[in-house]
């Protein structure tokens, strides 16, 4: 039989291994925690430093955005342009040689530019003038560097004149067409 000495070791070193045992589970799980909230922690630093990384391109973005808008607007009447317009538009059927009479000008919905404060400008005017002239008129309408769409043409040859013993037709139209406008301050 084990002695008495024995078994006082025994018993002891029974219960440092059970508090051994204690220690290295409470140990592990604690470090398993600890090592749980570090990925935790990382994963927020990743995602806010992802937030950070999408703030600064949306910085560009928008600024690339202000300077696109200011070149669309280009393409458009602005604000309160709507009489220079029709000026311009007067001179440039007299630099094509062609007299004109605007009929209606008219302001109308424009469904794709509405929530970003744009309106069609909807002309219809009559021109008289040789075909070269109608035809030049035409030409300079469709470049002119405005957002221009033609919605409706009509030509007739209404009459004739002759000049040096040359037959010069002369040409009536109607022309129907919007132009994209900044919507008029209010």
């Amino acid at each position: 039989m084990p002695k008495k000495k024995t078994k006082i070791l025994i018993v002891i070193l029974l219960v440092i291994d059970i508090i051994s045992l204690g220690v290295f589970v409470f140990l592990f799980s604690f470090t398993k925690n600890l090592i749980a909230e570090s990925i935790d922690k990382e994963n927020d630093i990743k995602t806010e430093l992802k937030k950070e990384d999408i703030r600064i391109l949306m910085k560009g973005d928008l600024s690339l955005s202000k300077i696109y808008q200011k070149e669309l607007a280009n393409y458009m009447i602005p604000s309160g342009g709507t009489v220079d317009f029709i000026k311009t538009l007067e001179q440039l059927s007299l630099n094509s040689g062609v007299k004109s009479d605007i009929k209606t000008v008219a302001s109308e919905k424009y469904n794709e530019g509405d929530s970003i404060g744009e309106e069609l400008l909807r002309i219809n005017m009559n021109i008289t003038g040789e075909w070269k002239n109608v035809e030049f008129f035409l030409s300079s309408l469709e470049n002119y560097p405005l957002k221009i769409d033609i919605k409706n043409i009509s030509l007739d040859k209404f009459s004739e004149y002759i000049v040096k013993g040359k037959s010069i037709p002369e040409w009536a139209g109607n022309f129907e067409f919007t132009v994209v406008k900044i919507k008029d301050a209010k």
